[in-house]
């Protein structure tokens, strides 16, 4: 199964090239990362807990505003990750982002040093310079923003790598343990992805049990006592007002019905991986059509799981846990197709690498280069998409966060209405120290009544001409938010008795 070194590949020229590409995923998953809006679903909700929780350094009930938050039924470790963050980096955009980045880019060293050692340096190389540039995996709710996908494809990853060796040695599974309960307190019962792969090599392994059972058991108890110690601690707080959500709302009416109207047919994730990743898909494609020894590997495959069953059988269950239970969901997102995409990245590198292994050998100079053109091509494409999301759709300061942080110093201490509540907004508010305050209706807000004194700020997004004329624009981005005040020598206007 692993594949040849290319003559004069020396390990020197690897690591130089693996640095690069682990260079290159740290660039594309920071590059701008302090100069991103707050999305506000999921990434404030989680932003505002760790806000609270950092205050109250209440540990087991997430809250919200406050009061104990149902509204999501994921148990606290992200929550936990991002106060350990606001701790260690103080409360920024970095910081609420850092754990996300810094499992992204493990994700991609894990995939390198694993499939450098089992495939050989080449597809280790081209599997990280596409997990690298793959935009599902760093934009969609993932490898940079503060949701828990990141964290969740590399626990995942992680998973199947501890597989793979298990076979070799049995003592191995018990990091399954701890990689399984930390899946569980991240993202609740979203743990039974993972757990199917191994239940899936378990039940085909043909391995005596004797030899298994007591790392079984190990990693089994390293398994259970975490979450058991949170269970209770959770059930003491509030009984099972929060558990039992847990499963029947995130587990059992997800499976069941399209909750939030993310709905979709069977061939759902396959419209979004064309969709994020028609650069790499037609790279391979490429590969495909222009290798005529890319249809023979294909009618291999039937001999390779004859002889090496265990591994084709993980990558099955892989493909099972990261695809198919997706689609059998009720309930789809694009981001439930994260954790699938060190797969891809892996598969799509294999290929590549085949096709110009088979160009080589057969001195087809002329494929050998339009196949690299093609490949530079793709990789440009994923590169710029990357840049272009940032810089068009997720920048700053053309939202009302950024003119919050670009008038910090005018606002710090102050009080600004606006129209409605959201959780972005109030989270950027408490990071320039400002008191956001929600009333009714732009008509109310910019309106001459009682509670908008002179002196306090209003922030609104482009409001009626009329209204304008009464108010001191003191800012605004590009035109889409503006901040504006009352005149100070306008007499305050209230409302009679």
């Amino acid at each position: 199964m692993t594949d040849p070194t290319p003559p004069g590949f020396c390990r020197r020229h690897y690591f130089v090239l693996a640095a690069l590409v682990l260079g290159l995923s740290a660039f594309n998953l920071t590059y701008r990362l302090d100069r991103e809006f707050v999305t506000e679903w999921d990434e404030s909700l989680y932003a505002m807990s760790a806000w609270e929780m950092a205050g109250s350094h209440d540990w087991i009930g997430v809250r919200m505003f406050g009061n104990l938050d149902y509204s999501n039924t994921k148990p606290p470790l992200n929550v936990w990750l991002l106060v350990i963050a606001f701790e260690t980096f103080g409360r920024n955009l970095f910081a609420l982002r850092f754990f996300s980045v810094l499992s992204a880019w493990s994700t991609i060293l894990a995939l390198m040093v694993w499939s450098g050692r089992r495939f050989g340096e080449p597809v280790a190389l081209t599997g990280g310079l596409i997990l690298s540039t793959t935009f599902g995996f760093l934009h969609v709710h993932s490898g940079r923003t503060a949701n828990t996908d990141a964290l969740f494809t590399l626990l995942l990853s992680l998973v199947v790598i501890t597989l793979s060796a298990s076979g070799r040695r049995p003592w191995r599974r018990i990091y399954l343990g701890p990689l399984l309960a930390a899946a569980f307190l991240l993202r609740g019962m979203a743990v039974l992805m993972p757990l199917a792969i191994v239940l899936a090599m378990e039940v085909t392994d043909r391995r005596r049990w004797r030899e298994r059972l007591a790392p079984i058991g190990v990693a089994s108890l390293l398994f259970l006592s975490p979450i058991v110690a949170w269970a209770a601690a959770r059930y003491r707080l509030d009984g099972l007002l929060f558990l039992q959500p847990l499963f029947t709302y995130d587990f059992v009416a997800r499976s069941l019905e399209p909750l939030d109207g993310h709905a979709g047919g069977p061939l759902y994730y396959v419209n979004i991986l064309v969709k994020h990743q028609y650069d790499w898909l037609l790279a391979v494609i490429a590969a495909a059509v222009i290798t005529p020894g890319i249809a023979a590997l294909a009618r291999s495959v039937p001999a390779r799981w004859r002889a090496d069953r265990e591994w084709l059988t993980l990558i099955a269950a892989w493909i099972g846990a990261t695809v198919l239970i997706p689609t059998l969901m009720a309930t789809k997102t694009p981001w439930y197709l994260n954790t699938f995409y060190p797969l891809f990245a892996l598969g799509a590198a294999q290929l590549l690498v085949h096709a110009f292994r088979e160009l080589s050998r057969a001195e087809a100079r002329t494929r050998l280069i339009a196949l690299s053109a093609i490949v530079v091509v793709a990789c440009g494409i994923a590169e710029a998409k990357l840049w272009a999301y940032s810089l068009r759709y997720r920048d700053l300061s053309v939202s009302a966060q950024g003119l919050l942080f670009a008038e910090a110093d005018r606002l710090a201490g102050r009080r600004v209405y606006r129209d409605r509540l959201d959780r972005s907004t109030t989270f950027v508010a408490g990071l320039v120290s400002v008191e956001l305050v929600t009333a009714p209706g732009a008509e109310e807000l910019v309106g001459p009544v009682e509670r908008v004194e002179r002196g306090d700020f209003v922030l609104v997004s482009s409001p009626p001409h009329h209204l304008r004329r009464r108010w001191i624009v003191v800012a605004s981005n590009t035109g889409n938010w503006l901040l504006v005040r009352r005149p100070r020598d306008l007499p305050s206007l209230r409302r009679p008795d």
